[in-house]
């Protein structure tokens, strides 16, 4: 019998003065922490926004998504997605991360999926954000 997991896309503002090593330590303790709750999901980073999936047993994902409230490495978060599924996106991550402020990384997709999410006016429709939301599945394999 399969198990449905529970995906949350959220995103997030970096607060101003947010280093790489901030981003460094927030990945660590996410891979951690989400290893041993069964999470797994992506977190992109991109002209001080965060964009993150998470993924795994619902429970579980809500609670991350509380600590990640009160973390004051960001503010103004914003679900713009729950939804269930029979598989993960990220099942073999249990936190990729992708730079979209490096050149190389800032791809159309990126950037349609950005103009699309960090206006809090936009609704953006949730098959839309799911469908570009796996164009960066493909490319999980090659994060660090």
């Amino acid at each position: 019998m399969s198990t449905n997991v529970f995906h949350l896309v959220y995103i997030s503002e970096a607060v101003e003065d947010i280093s790489y090593t901030d981003i460094h330590d927030i990945l660590n303790v996410s891979r951690k922490n989400n290893a041993m709750e069964n999470i797994t999901g992506i977190l992109i980073f991109r002209e001080g926004y965060f964009f993150q999936v998470l993924e795994g047993p619902e429970a579980a994902v809500r609670k991350v998504l509380g600590k990640i409230i009160i973390d004051d490495r960001n503010y103004n978060l914003r679900v713009l997605l729950e939804t269930s599924d029979h598989s993960r996106l990220f099942e073999n991550w249990s936190m990729a991360f992708y730079d979209g402020d490096i050149s190389s990384n800032n791809t159309e997709d990126l950037v349609n999926l950005f103009e699309l999410c960090v206006d809090p006016a936009k609704r953006t429709p949730r098959p839309l954000i799911m469908s570009m939301v796996k164009k960066f599945r493909s490319t999980a394999r090659e994060l660090r």
